[in-house]
């Protein structure tokens, strides 16, 4: 071979390995933790002041809220479960039958929901002319999954009987936020992504 196409060929060989390297080790952010920060309000909206020195949650990590600020910091779970058993511990948890209803891809996904155990608090409500309650909560996926429901039936969610409207989740490899919107007109609207009107509730 020609010496100069060796010495041309020797650089481009080392980025091939660093790029096949780097796509071997790239998880889709299925490893970074979830990191939650944000002021902290009492239940009937008053800013609250006061001191968590130990906060822990079903799916790990720990965390802290001093001086009215939160900072909790979730790792990869590993106590996750069937997609088929998360789904079905949502709707035991709020109370309803929503995602019992929905189909899921791949159908091995393994899932874990975050809800803090010693400190009954989560992403939640606003209330206002156009919708009655909101909330956010978080999911970690092992893998991209898509949840799916056709909506239609009708579930009770915090004390209103509200239709479910159809949805479709895209959940990417890691953790993932997704809101519960009950409008006024009694529509029950679910959607992947955080929201800017909730606040961390202390209940």
């Amino acid at each position: 071979m020609n010496k100069k196409r060796v010495i041309w060929l020797v650089p481009v060989l080392v980025m091939a390995f660093a790029m096949s390297a780097c796509n071997s080790n790239d998880d889709g952010g299925g490893s970074k933790p979830l990191s939650l920060t944000g002021d902290v309000f009492n239940r009937d909206g008053s800013v609250y002041t006061g001191t968590k020195d130990t906060l822990t949650s079903s799916a790990g990590g720990s965390g802290t809220i001093k001086g009215g600020k939160l900072s909790f910091s979730i790792p990869t779970p590993n106590n996750q479960k069937s997609m088929a058993t998360l789904l079905s511990d949502l709707d035991a948890r709020f109370g309803f039958n929503v995602f019992s209803y929905a189909g899921w891809a791949p159908t091995d996904t393994r899932a874990m929901d975050l809800v803090f155990s010693n400190l009954t608090k989560k992403m939640e409500v606003t209330t206002g002319a156009s919708k009655t309650r909101e909330e956010v909560n978080y999911i970690y996926v092992d893998r991209d999954c898509t949840v799916t429901a056709d909506g239609g039936n009708t579930a009770t969610y915090a004390g209103v009987t509200a239709t479910v409207s159809k949805f479709t989740l895209d959940f990417k490899r890691g953790w993932n936020a997704f809101s519960m919107l009950l409008l006024a007109n009694g529509t029950l609207v679910i959607g992947t992504g955080d929201s800017s009107n909730c606040k961390w509730i202390l209940e």
